[in-house]
């Protein structure tokens, strides 16, 4: 009972020995696509994806474009003994090893798959560790498992009987375990003996002290304390050395990625401060401030400060180095440099107004061809990423140069304004972490370009076509309102070019087939195309093509058309007109004639008997007239 309240007690108290002044909280993207809110540790692999042991949700990796999800679910009930995952570690950059609430597991990079640790008893895992031979350190059960890097178990070592919490190795090699409700053990003699522990209170993590070769270890009451294992002693840090977490790791960039006792993670960086003018472009005002700061000879067109803090500076003539008070010249025919970098390992990287871009180490200086700008486009600045590559930005695109794989990749600066670029990659092509205020802009890649370009031409197509078929009907609506016969349009289509649909000889044999039919209320789609010889298909397609409408309504525009030049003649009633043109009830006929004339039947009557003629003696010869009045 007492050992699963420990975990929630201990992160009021577990440790970094860290001081929390100088060091960066980064939050790490992507958490709202976990699988379960608690992380109890993050990783980061030898290949740069991250992996995250959730309290329910089971081991998630995420390798920055997508989060995969390795749990027991009703598809794979047996894959994980619990999706309550402790611990995580690599081995061999091929195993990931999970702890969980019962038993342990290996994850085959090679191919995903999963396999139980059949030697581990079905307990849970406390933690997981890999030493420098490369063998992996279990604890469950109140023992510690030690297998071969290839997963043979050599050995088990009792503990006693309390519950282990943490596994370490220090510098010199020694192997170091806290227990629940205990001290300190180490490995000696192979055996896990008791390590002197001076303090009453318990310890939980422990960790390398960065200040010195002993221990820094967290208590269950005491805060952090510095271990001395030779004396046996420690010595109590101050309250604000720490800060509060369950389980670190590093990650590749060598920064603290932290799961605390609430379920959080995030990663402290200990990136130290860039000078004021590292990122931005060296003006004029800013050159004769730094010449009369660091007193140089002569204003300084690029900057940069080098492995050991010495000062280097381009002269627009010369590369000269300051250094204790002291400046001279390294290179005297050096000139237009406009951006100066160091790499890690020790090279200078110059690069000019006219795109050349030169590499200076051990007294040789060389330009490399294939970096160097066949435009020769000004590089406003340079920056070196923890991998070793190259950003060299110009004012329209920005590249970033691998000179160990010979590889360059250029990037348009679409919007204009000054850019500040902070590189934290774990991986060629992979971005996992930034710092709060960093600005990242998204890009697509060019396949969805294409794919959306794509898209538009289908869109723009569809609206065009449909904007056609629109327009087809209404000058075929507009035609079939006119009180001429069919025969007279087509004489006189030279003076209406809303006539032009007409032209077509063989839409006037399907409106003649149809004229002939116009009392046969049960004439179908399919006997209009037998008459004109073709199927059911062809007749859709050319009769939508020729006049914006479907066969029914062209039917129906038939019939309506034929309709009102009865109602002009007034020889029937309307019941005798709506069964003469193949209307089924007068209703459906009043609700069609309505929509096409924009007035009933019995309306468009009376209004064509009272003004069969006009002033001058002459017919009304225009349905649309009649519409409209």
């Amino acid at each position: 009972m007492k050992r699963h309240i420990f975990p929630l007690l201990m992160s009021l108290f577990v440790m970094t020995g860290l001081k929390g002044q100088g060091y960066t909280r980064l939050q790490l993207p992507n958490l709202e696509h976990l699988s379960a809110e608690k992380v109890l540790q993050v990783m980061q692999d030898s290949e740069g994806f991250l992996w995250y042991a959730t309290e329910g949700g089971g081991v998630c990796r995420d390798d920055g474009r997508q989060m995969i999800v390795f749990r027991s679910d009703a598809e794979h009930p047996d894959l994980l003994g619990s999706n309550e995952v402790a611990c995580l570690a690599e081995a061999d950059g091929r195993f990931i090893i999970i702890g969980t609430f019962h038993g342990a597991y290996v994850l085959d990079k090679n191919d995903y798959g999963i396999h139980r640790m059949t030697e581990v008893d079905d307990k849970k895992v406390d933690d997981i560790m890999v030493t420098s031979d490369g063998h992996w350190w279990l604890t469950a059960n109140k023992k510690v498992y030690e297998f071969s890097g290839k997963g043979q178990l050599l050995k088990v070592y009792a503990s006693g009987d309390k519950y282990l919490a943490r596994l370490h190795q220090d510098r010199q090699g020694r192997i170091w375990a806290t227990q629940w409700e205990g001290g300190l053990l180490k490995l000696e003699g192979g055996k896990m003996v008791s390590a002197a522990w001076p303090l009453e209170v318990m310890p939980t993590t422990i960790d390398d002290d960065p200040s010195g070769s002993g221990l820094l270890i967290g208590t269950l009451g005491r805060g952090v304390v510095r271990y001395k294992p030779e004396e046996g002693t420690v010595e109590q840090t101050e309250p604000k050395d720490s800060v509060c977490m369950s389980r670190v790791s590093l990650d590749l960039q060598g920064r603290r990625m932290v799961a605390d006792g609430w379920g959080n993670c995030f990663v402290l960086s200990d990136r130290e401060q860039k000078p004021w003018f590292e990122g931005k472009i060296l003006t004029r005002d800013a050159g004769d401030s730094l010449r009369a700061a660091w007193k140089l000879s002569a204003r300084p067109t690029a900057i940069a400060i080098g492995n050991e803090g010495e000062r280097w500076f381009s002269t627009g003539k010369d590369i000269r180095r300051m250094w204790e008070g002291k400046e001279n010249v390294v290179l005297d025919d050096t000139k237009d440099v406009s951006a100066m970098a160091f790499s890690k390992d020790g090279t200078l990287w110059l690069a000019t107004i006219f795109g050349t871009l030169m590499a200076y180490k051990d007294g040789k200086l060389t330009t490399d061809g294939y970096a160097s700008n066949e435009y020769s486009d000004a590089v406003t600045h340079l920056d070196v990423d923890s991998l070793g590559r190259l950003l060299i930005i110009y004012d329209r695109y920005i590249r970033l140069y691998d000179p160990v794989r010979r590889t360059l990749q250029q990037q348009s600066r679409e919007a204009e304004g000054t850019y500040s670029i902070v590189l934290q990659e774990t991986a060629p092509d992979s971005r996992w972490s930034r710092p709060l205020d960093d600005d990242v802009v998204v890009r697509m890649p060019q396949w969805a370009w294409w794919l959306l370009a794509a898209m538009l031409l289908l869109l723009s197509a569809l609206i065009g076509y449909i904007w056609l078929l629109h327009r087809q009907r209404e000058r075929f609506l507009a035609i079939m309102k006119k009180e001429m016969p069919v025969e007279q349009q087509s004489a006189d289509k030279g003076e209406d070019k809303e006539q032009n649909a007409l032209s077509d000889e063989w839409l006037l044999s399907a409106i003649e087939q149809m004229e002939k039919h116009l009392n046969d209320e049960n004439y179908s789609v399919e006997q209009l195309a037998g008459d004109l010889c073709m199927s059911r298909m062809t007749f859709y397609r050319k009769i939508q093509s020729a006049t914006g409408q479907k066969p029914t309504e062209f039917m129906r525009t038939i019939r309506l058309r034929r309709a009102a030049e009865l109602l002009r003649e007034g020889r029937l009633n309307i019941t005798e007109i709506s069964y003469a043109t193949g209307f089924s009830s007068i209703s459906y006929f009043s609700r069609c004639f309505r929509t096409m004339y924009g007035v009933s039947p019995t309306q468009y009557n009376k209004t064509a008997a009272a003004d069969s003629q006009l002033p001058n003696g002459k017919p009304i010869t225009d349905g649309n007239q009649l519409a409209s009045g």
